[in-house]
């Protein structure tokens, strides 16, 4: 995809100039940072000064050469923060809606509503009006009929904005699941940085309307120039793991990362082999250049340092310890270690520091 496009705001201008191609490209940013404004954009909802869009080959909007298709021929699903379900429609009306008129037609695409029910898992809800069902099965309604209305590309606003923690979590392995069964890239605004690296493969992140960094997730939110601009964001690690055991009376369970690291993480019932995100923020990692003995923290993991970025008075240390960490120190630390890349050290990390996404 390709975006560059100038839209006068009040304060600023959102002045982007972006091409990527991943399954999911985040969005992210503090709130006014012009998120949403360029995800209207994209749909055909918002005027544009100046620039082009274009999505898989397909030229949207280009101020050059005066094209700017309308909304329903940018073949484009938008989930809007609260879902915008029509109140008076059942959940399976509501879901029809989006497929059109050959909703019923076996030729008309792969995508059927069966398969999205299935994935979604709101074949019960189907017969209830929309004022019977959840904030979360809402979203998840929302979400279905945009799928059905076979889109080339899918946007959601903050789809978790206006959930509480516990439906955040819940709702997340369902849009991880939509990203692995469909192919629809889908553009995901956001500003809570976990969502972002539970879901992402590219990040675009803003402030002000200017692209301050776009990357891979990790790297891209923990680059210098990022923390830089956007200093006030929280730099966290997420990985996906594996869960080996749980020990109920310990409060801990173990999980595998894909690169060896085993790690106690707070306890979790799961199933042996089942699958899970963990994160720790980049301030919760400790370093050392000695094994440490004698102390509570159930992770101390060998590393070797990769890179060590300085930004002002702080350092970002990356280390290979079976799954790449950042961890945030003072540059005094990094001094006063005599910190290199190449340089083994020790992570060390409380229990009770990882979070179960």
């Amino acid at each position: 995809m390709r975006l560059c496009c100038r839209i006068p705001l009040a304060g600023f201008d959102l002045d982007i100039d972006a091409a990527f191609d991943a399954r999911v490209t985040a969005v992210f940013g503090p709130s006014g940072s012009g998120k949403t404004t360029l995800l209207d954009a994209i749909a055909g909802l918002r005027p544009i000064a100046a620039g082009e869009i274009e999505c898989g080959g397909r030229m949207l909007f280009s101020s050059a050469r005066k094209i700017a298709l309308p909304p329903r021929r940018r073949h484009i699903g938008y989930v809007p923060q609260e879902g915008a379900l029509f109140p008076h429609l059942s959940v399976r009306r509501n879901i029809l809606f989006g497929a059109g008129r050959d909703a019923r037609s076996p030729a008309a695409s792969a995508i059927h509503l069966d398969h999205v029910c299935e994935v979604l898992e709101i074949a019960p809800l189907l017969a209830r009006p929309v004022s019977e069902i959840s904030g979360g099965e809402a979203q998840r309604v929302a979400l279905a009929r945009a799928i059905l209305s076979r889109p080339q590309l899918l946007l959601l606003d903050e789809p978790l904005a206006a959930l509480d923690v516990g439906l955040k979590e819940k709702i997340l392995p369902y849009l991880a699941r939509v990203r692995d069964e469909f192919a629809i890239p889908m553009i995901y605004v956001t500003h809570n940085v976990t969502e972002v690296l539970a879901l992402a493969d590219w990040v675009l992140l803003l402030r002000a309307g200017r692209l301050v960094a776009q990357g891979p997730p990790q790297a891209a939110l923990t680059s210098a120039r990022a923390v830089r601009d956007a200093p006030e964001e929280q730099l966290e690690n997420v990985f996906a793991a594996t869960l080996i055991d749980s020990d109920r009376r310990a409060g801990r369970s173990r999980a595998l990362l894909p690169g060896g690291a085993e790690l106690f993480v707070p306890f979790t019932a799961g199933a042996p082999q089942s699958a899970l995100h963990v994160g720790v923020s980049a301030d919760d990692i400790l370093l050392a250049t000695r094994r440490p003995e004698g102390i509570s923290a159930g992770n101390i993991l060998p590393g070797m340092v990769t890179a060590i970025d300085l930004v002002d008075d702080q350092a970002l240390v990356r280390v290979e310890a079976g799954g790449e960490f950042c961890a945030r120190v003072t540059a005094g630390a990094v001094s006063r270690l005599s910190l290199a890349a190449g340089a083994p050290v020790f992570l060390v990390i409380k229990t009770r520091s990882f979070r179960l996404l």
